[in-house]
């Protein structure tokens, strides 16, 4: 009796065990999944300056514009008045947009660009976005000018914060960071450039910023400054360049440099330059109007 007791208690005890341990395990793929489903929610909302114009944005309080993300410290509307100069070559001034030549000062501006570039974006992951535009723009880094690897690696660093290895979720994780909720059926035969249009819009405000010489309120006044005709061929002219070193060399056949000028033309009517140029990439690509750059079939 006595050892048959023993075994019943030691079988009870492993079914509680397993028991215990399958509920966990689908516990914890619930809360997985409602943190996806949360990430996805605010990840793929709108910037916090879409569709809001410069004129808007005027109109608005500090306070307001300060809790939209955008930079209000002292001296937050200079801009480097060198580029005003009618020989200015902005082309250069994007190839020097490298983080490890850059010194101390320099970089300590460039990274505020960066921060608020993430701050605007309307991502609540703003840690993991700045890390991803500092990669993009780190000549040390592994991601160094590559939009695609960019992403990636953002996407993995998404799930290994959310510490769980499943490759099915990882696969889904991959269609809701920066993207649209469509799934491709072969990701590896859909382009060479395909990247979310929202980290997209975020590498091109960090380059349109780094060459004015600050973020949105910099830009605006060098519009304002400039003329809206004159500073689009300047933004323009950054904007291709920027695509370039990302590999981005058409759209469709049609050249880079005339893709980007239709862009920012509409553009800089938006305090958010960098997402109004990817969303329009988007509606000219090979698959329009679905949340990915796709620059080749």
């Amino acid at each position: 009796m006595s050892k048959l007791f023993v075994t019943k208690v030691l079988i009870f005890t492993i079914f509680i065990f397993l028991f215990s341990t399958v509920g966990e395990t689908f516990l914890a793929f619930a809360n997985t999944t409602d943190s996806l489903e949360d990430f996805r929610e605010k990840f793929e909302n709108e910037s916090l300056l879409e569709d809001l114009t410069y004129n808007e944005l005027d109109k608005l309080s500090d306070t307001e514009i300060e809790d939209l993300g955008v930079n209000t410290d002292n001296g937050a509307e200079e801009f480097n008045h060198e580029i005003l100069d009618e020989n200015f070559d902005f082309e250069a001034s994007v190839d020097n947009l490298d983080i490890s030549k850059m010194n101390e000062v320099e970089k300590k501006e460039f990274i505020k660009t960066i921060e608020e570039a993430a701050a605007i974006s309307g991502t609540e992951e703003v840690e993991l976005l700045e890390e991803a535009l500092i990669g993009i723009f780190d000549g040390n880094s592994e991601t160094f000018n590559d939009l695609k690897a960019a992403q990636e690696q953002l996407e993995e660093n998404y799930v290994e914060k959310l510490e769980y290895e499943e490759i099915a979720l990882f696969s889904k994780a991959k269609n809701l960071l920066f993207g649209s909720e469509k799934v491709y059926a072969s990701n590896k035969q859909k382009g060479k450039v395909r990247v979310g249009v929202y980290f997209a819009g975020s590498v091109f405000n960090v380059a349109i910023g780094g060459v004015v010489g600050g973020g949105v309120s910099a830009v605006k006044s060098y519009i304002k400054k400039k003329g809206k005709k004159a500073a689009t061929e300047g933004i323009s002219r950054v904007a291709t360049a920027q695509a370039k070193k990302l590999g981005i060399q058409t759209v469709r056949g049609v050249a880079i440099a005339t893709v980007i000028g239709g862009a920012v033309s509409f553009a800089l009517d938006y305090a958010d330059i960098g997402v109004a140029i990817a969303k329009f990439l988007d509606s000219k690509d090979w698959y329009k109007n679905n949340g990915w750059i796709d620059i080749t079939k």
